[in-house]
Order: C-alpha cells, then structure tokens, then sequence
C-alpha cells in the first residue's frame, strides 16, 4: 500500500471525530455563554464577542487538524519541490565560486552563470542562451557534448584574444541527466611564467656558452699549437680576460635580477635624496664618460626629492640608465641627466619621456601607484643613433640585445632594463623610453614622492 493511499485511509478515519469535536466544542461554549448572559453575570455584547472568540478557536482548531501531506516513497520532497530545490542550489554554488562557470541544462542552453563568466565572454546577458551562442571554442563545445553523453568529466585546454591567453575548462556532470556544469580556470600567468623560465634558461644557456667556448678554444689552442709560441700568448690572455669578465658580469646581473624578484613583493621603507643618490651615482660612471668621449650633463630641478625607496637599488636604476646612454652616445656626444618633481604620477611620466616631435614612444612599466600621487621622476637623453619604432615595446625583455637594435657592436648581457624594469615595480613606479632614429633616445623612470607622514616617521 503507498504513502498516499495510507493518508487517505487515514484522513477518512479522522474527519468525523473533528467534526464531532467541532460541534462539542462550539454547542458546549454557546450554552455556557447563554447560561452567563441569562443569569446577568455577563453583558449581552460582552456575550457576543465571547461568542465570535469561541467560533474563531473552534474553526481554527478545526482546519489546523487536517493530517499533513504525506511524504514521498523514497522520504524525500515531491518532485516539483525537489526540482526547485535543486536550481536554488545551483544557482548558488555558480554564482559563488571565484572562477568564471555555468551550468548547461539537457536542452543545451545555458541555466545559470556567474559575473566571471560574463567577463570572460564579454558579455552582460549569458543566462538562457544556446551554448553554441557563447561558447564560441569547438573543443569545450566538443566536449560538452561528450560529458552530456558519457557522464564522465573531462578538461580541455584552450586559447583566446590573440592567442595570448590559455585557458583550462573543467567539465563535469550535472544532477539532471545530460546536464553539464563548466569551470573555466585562467591559466595564463603560469603559462607565461614556464615560457619566460624556459626562454630564461635558453637564453642564459646560450650567453654563457659563448664566453666559456671562447675561453675552452684558446686553452686549448695554448696547451697545444702554441705551447712554445710565448708571444701570441698575451693576444690570447687578453681576450680570455675579456670572456671571463663577460661572464662575471652576466653571473653578476643573473644574481642580482634573482635578488630583486625576491624581494619585488615588499615595498621599501626607508626614506632617501633623490637627488643625492642620482649625483653619486653620475660621479662613478665619469671614468666610463670620460674614456668614451662623453660629457655628461646633471640638472635638477629641486634641491630635495624625498622618496620611500632602497638606495642601492635606485642607484642601480640610475647607474644602468646612464652607462647604457654613454655606450650609445657618439664619440665627443653628450648625456643628459635630470630630476624632478610633478603634481601627479602621469604627469611625471610625461616630463620623463619628453622628447623631439615625431618620436616613438612605449610604456615599458605601468605603474602601480596612484595616477594623482605627487612623484618624482629622472630623465636620461643621449645622442646616439635612435632605436626604430618596432624594438622600443621589446627594450624591457630579458637578454634582449639593444645593440642590435641601435646598430654597432656594444658589449652587453642584455638584462640592464630588465633589472630596472623590476626595481620600479617593487618602487610602484614607472618606465618609459622616447626615440627618434638618428636624433638619440630618453629613458625615464618616476615614482611616489614620500609623503609628509612618512617623513616624521622616518626622522
């Protein structure tokens, strides 16, 4: 016998005892009222309002004796209860995870998703929608259609934009049969950082094999067809110095670049000069200067520039910035370094870079600062020979050789921007180049001035 023959039975059973329960009930309070009003212990229109009172209760103990539903076979809710149920928590475990996500009903259409997902289609309305309409990748397309069908889950792999994002779908079966639930996971920062270490080790691979077969083949050329030929042995010494220094330099600018990632996370607290580190750091590249036939030119525009930042560090910024304006200055040319101050960071980002009419320009670093904080910024202009328009963007990549975009056969380990690159991202500031072909480059680089409550603080 089932649930729902067991209650009629029972409802059956029970209806004539409340139905006798509602006249005893009613009959015994309407003569006990009658008897009060008779005998003048209770005024008649006190009487009828005890009367409406003692109908009220009795009706409502009446309707509220009705035996409950009874529940399914299987103790749980009725279907259409069930199937509401269901969406609810649907819908709110899509719309509360961090990843874009959707859930695709058997009919193929897309019931729910969450504000993520609206970014990653780039689209305000999803919900209701083919997913043939939205899903625009043939693969998660192709293996929607194999979970609906399998109801095994799967992960497909796939690109967007130009080719520059990656992406990973996490699909897997929903409670409704042929039903799929969507989890799009954004892969491209671990992407990009394995081909950046890949391209790292290719590259620093590729820098020191040069130098160390340099140095391995005049060895050998000394241990054996000029063992006794003493005076081509300085020629070779010589150069093999020259290796050697390569490679410390690039061990040296390797160790270094490692040091400033590590620590890029944490900002610097320390209050320094601006301008007291720039002028020093200018004195100890005059040997360079002066060897090259270079003058070089300081001026600021402030006598005090404040700044929250590691001394060293911005003395390296400067110090790269500079030596690579005296490598690829002509011979008697002239350097040009300035500081100084903006009411604003995207202004301080102009003055940094300005520069003849008609150059390229190219942000290498946003920065993270705010566009409205008051900042400090320095300028380096040499008067070489320009960089085209198409290598500017590229200037900040490691082990990227400038020479080879200015021309000319200038010594370098190709990772000078780079550093600085990383050294303005933990400063939260920014870097800019400007150049004409034929005219010279400007390098810039600004950040925060420190504000007046740090400056009590550090005093």
């Amino acid at each position: 016998m089932s649930a729902s023959d067991t209650h009629d039975r029972q409802g059956a059973r029970k209806r004539p005892e409340r139905v006798r329960d509602f006249i005893v009930l009613t009959t015994g309070g309407a003569g006990l009222l009658t008897l009060l009003v008779v005998s003048g212990a209770l005024g008649f229109v006190e009487g009828i309002m005890a009367a409406i009172v003692l109908f009220a209760g009795a009706l409502a103990y009446y309707v509220g004796s009705v035996p409950p539903a009874p529940p399914a076979e299987d103790g749980r809710a009725t279907a259409s209860t069930q199937s509401v149920a269901d969406n609810t928590s649907i819908q709110t475990l899509v719309r509360a995870l961090p990843f874009p996500a959707l859930y695709i009903t058997p009919d193929e259409r897309i019931l729910v998703s969450n504000r993520h997902s609206g970014a990653l289609f780039r689209l305000n309305s999803i919900e209701g929608a083919l997913k043939s309409v939205i899903i625009r990748q043939p693969d998660v397309l192709s293996a929607t259609d194999r979970v609906a069908k399998s109801g095994a889950p799967e992960r497909v792999e796939f690109q967007t934009g130009e080719g520059d994002e990656l992406w990973l779908a996490h699909l897997t079966p929903g409670p409704e049969k042929k039903s799929v639930f969507v989890i799009f996971e954004d892969r491209t920062a671990v992407h990009r950082a394995e081909r950046a270490r890949a391209d790292f080790l290719a590259n620093a691979s590729h820098e020191l094999r040069t130098p160390l077969t340099a140095v391995s083949g005049f060895i050998e050329t000394m241990l054996g067809p000029a063992r006794d030929d003493r005076e081509s042995w300085d020629g070779f010494l010589e150069i093999m110095h020259q290796q050697t220094e390569r490679m410390r330099h690039l061990v040296a600018d390797l160790l270094s670049l490692s040091r400033i990632e590590f620590s890029e996370h944490r900002a610097p607290d320390t209050i320094i000069d601006l301008c007291d580190v720039t002028s020093r750091s200018i004195l100890s590249l005059q040997p360079l200067a002066h060897d090259k036939k270079v003058h070089l030119d300081f001026d600021t525009q402030a006598s005090d520039i404040p700044i929250t930042a590691s001394s060293d560090e911005i003395s390296q910024v400067v110090q790269n910035l500079v030596s690579n304006a005296i490598k690829y200055s002509r011979d008697g040319g002239r350097v040009k370094v300035m500081t100084g101050t903006a009411p604003s960071m995207s202004e301080a980002g102009r003055l940094a870079t300005r520069f003849s009419d008609g150059a390229g320009r190219s942000i290498l670093l946003q920065p993270r600062a705010s566009s409205e904080a008051r900042a400090a910024w320095v300028r380096v202009e040499d008067c070489g020979e320009g960089i085209a328009r198409k290598h500017l963007s590229r200037l900040g990549e490691r082990f990227y050789r400038v020479d080879e975009s200015r021309g000319g056969e200038i010594e370098g380990t190709g990772l000078g921007l780079a550093i600085v690159k990383h050294i303005m991202a933990r400063h939260r500031g920014g870097l800019a180049v400007a150049s004409k072909e034929g005219e010279g480059s400007v390098f810039g680089v600004w950040l925060p001035i420190a504000d007046a409550e740090s400056r009590l603080t550090d005093d």
